[in-house]
């Protein structure tokens, strides 16, 4: 990373841009990446698995029906039937969400979303 930073500093100062210029797209494009969507992923791993990854890798919070703590790490996911772990609700608090990446939700009727007020 922080060779990255001396990079983008020597680039952008032939620009005459302020470095944090190239950092903010380099992030704009790496949190673009995260939001894309597998259709491959959902067909394969269902619509909720792939969703729960997909939130949790962007750093939001699921919860699903029947449990009530909240799921926070991407790594413990639950295993098991697809069909046994329905979102109930996502925290996106502090997330790197982005519209681009709805589709893994699917055609949710009811869903509960907190502090989306920054969704891009």
């Amino acid at each position: 990373m922080m060779l990255f930073g001396k990079i983008s500093q020597q680039l952008c100062g032939f620009k005459k841009l302020p470095w944090s210029c190239d950092c903010r797209n380099f992030w704009g494009w790496l949190n673009a990446v995260f939001n894309k969507v597998d259709h491959e992923r959902i067909k394969d791993v269902g619509p909720d698995r792939a969703a729960s990854e997909w939130l949790l890798r962007c750093g939001a919070m699921v919860r699903y029906h029947g449990q009530e703590k909240w799921q926070k790490d991407y790594n413990h996911l639950p295993t098991g039937p697809l069909d046994k772990y329905k979102i109930q609700a996502i925290d996106a608090t502090d997330s790197c969400i982005m519209r681009i990446g709805f589709d893994h939700l699917g055609n949710y009727p009811v869903l509960l979303m907190g502090n989306v007020g920054d969704l891009q």
